[in-house]
C-alpha cells in the first residue's frame, strides 16, 4: 500500500527553476512531476518507450526535430511515440506530469538548429 499523494500540495512549495522527480511507480512505469520556469530541456528521444505528458499548470511546448511543435495548456495531454526526437520548453512556470517507463531510456541528441 502506498501513501496518499496530493499533487497540488507536492508542487506548491517547490521554487526551483527546474524540478523533476518520480511521484510513484506503477508496475514497470512511473508517474513523474516536473516543475519548470522558462527552461528548455535538451533534445532527446526514448528508444524503447512512449512518453505521456499531462499539463497541470502553465504552457509547455514540445518541439520536434522537423520544426513542428505542440503547445500544451492545463488539462491537455500528449503522447510522444518512442524514437521521436523532441525537447520540452517551459514558457513561464509550468507543472506537468509525465507517465513513462521506470527504466532509464533517454538518449540525448546533438542537434544543430
Amino acid at each position: 500500500m502506498t501513501d496518499k499523494i496530493n499533487l497540488v500540495d507536492l508542487e506548491k512549495n517547490i521554487l526551483e527553476h527546474h524540478y523533476n522527480d518520480k511521484v510513484v511507480s506503477v508496475n514497470d512505469h512511473c508517474l513523474r512531476i516536473a516543475i519548470n520556469k522558462n527552461n528548455t530541456f535538451p533534445w532527446h528521444r526514448h528508444n524503447r518507450t512512449d512518453e505521456l505528458f499531462i499539463v497541470l499548470e502553465g504552457n509547455l511546448r514540445i518541439e520536434f526535430e522537423n520544426g513542428e511543435f505542440v503547445d500544451l495548456f492545463p488539462n491537455d495531454t500528449y503522447c510522444i511515440k518512442s524514437g521521436i526526437i523532441h525537447r520540452t520548453i517551459a514558457i513561464g512556470r509550468t507543472v506537468n506530469l509525465c507517465f513513462e517507463s521506470d527504466e532509464e531510456d533517454t538518449e540525448y541528441i546533438e542537434f544543430n538548429e
